[in-house]
């Protein structure tokens, strides 16, 4: 297990990245942010914004979790706005201005129900009929240090917000939602690559290991990260935490990496929030830099195989789908309200 002290700050929040399963409908009553942040390197600070919109007819209030380090330690939000009907905000350095955190990097987990009512989700199937829908987009960017954020010039990426049914988990190994893959992975004079690891649970302890490849097949490193729930980590390819032996030279290019997670460990309280098998779920993503101007790419992961109607009835109607031994797939992170 790896502490996220040991990775570098510049690698951890130059880390531009973009969803674990792109969708053209994104919307949901509880969505992910893998990474966000207000954190200072000794050359800049890195800023997330968020643009969040109201699906519904009702007024919504939402609530958020920020989640840090590979200990996932926890901090919940309740109530934390409240959005008008169908209204779309902007909320600019959310981290700092919205959740009056001076300098935190983690996910966020973004929690929906209609204004003033009852959101305690049903112990069983994590279900309320007040939840609503959501959805999430951020921008996290730089600025030179101790510069105006909102005149200085920016670098950065969009970090789309993910809905809870769209991360991979081990549990659909049926539907073959097991694993993802990136590629574009380089390390050379030119270009820098960096990685990072989300458990997506809070009721499960998740070992996600990453296996790196040339673009012929031939494995060429792996490196594997102990999360407790809600635990995040995030760093350099070639560093001394993630594949230290594809070190930086010409030939370091055209690589891909395979994600997966096993050893999941129930936390005492999954059994009674209908998750006995820790309800396994993790994100993984990439992004390309550009050594000189530390332009981003996102290196957006992709299952490894055709997706079934069954596997694409799991990705969009969760509730319905039969995923594993007959079961529906059920929210990994309790509702906070």
């Amino acid at each position: 297990m790896f502490k996220v002290k040991q990775l570098a700050v510049t690698a951890a929040i130059t880390l531009f990245a973009g969803a674990a399963m792109a969708s053209n409908f994104r919307a949901a009553d509880q969505v992910y942010v893998p990474a966000a942040g207000h954190i200072s390197s000794s050359s800049a600070t890195f800023v997330s914004d968020v643009f969040i919109a109201n699906l519904s007819d009702d007024s919504v209030d939402v609530s958020v979790i920020l989640a840090t380090g590979a200990a996932g330690t926890q901090t919940p939000f309740p109530r934390i706005l409240t959005l008008l009907p169908r209204e779309r905000r902007e909320l600019k350095d959310f981290v700092k201005n919205t959740l009056n955190q001076p300098s935190a990097l983690g996910q966020l987990i973004f929690n929906a129900c209609k204004a003033g009512a009852d959101c305690t989700p049903d112990q069983t199937t994590g279900l309320n009929a007040n939840y609503r829908n959501i959805s999430v987009e951020t921008r996290i960017y730089s600025v030179a240090l101790n510069a105006d954020t909102n005149t200085a010039p920016t670098t950065g990426q969009l970090f789309s917000g993910i809905p809870w049914y769209n991360f991979v988990s081990e549990s659909a190994s049926g539907a073959g939602l097991d694993k993802v893959f990136v590629t574009g992975i380089r390390n050379t004079d030119q270009y820098r690559t960096n990685l990072g690891f989300v458990n997506a649970s809070q009721f499960s302890t998740t070992t996600i290991t990453a296996t790196l490849f040339s673009g012929t097949g031939t494995q060429l490193a792996q490196s594997s990260f102990t999360l407790q729930p809600l635990g995040s980590v995030q760093g350099q390819v070639g560093s001394a935490t993630i594949f230290p032996t594809f070190t930086k030279s010409a030939t370091a290019t055209g690589a891909y990496v395979v994600f997966q997670q096993g050893g999941t460990t129930p936390t005492s309280d999954a059994q009674a929030n209908g998750c006995p098998t820790g309800c396994p779920a993790f994100f993984a993503f990439g992004s390309s830099l550009d050594n000189q101007t530390n332009d981003p790419t996102t290196l957006e992961p992709q299952y490894l195989i055709p997706l079934t109607n069954n596997a694409i009835t799991c990705i969009y109607s969760p509730d319905v789908a039969a995923c594993k031994s007959g079961t529906t797939i059920h929210r990994a992170v309790k509702h906070q309200f």
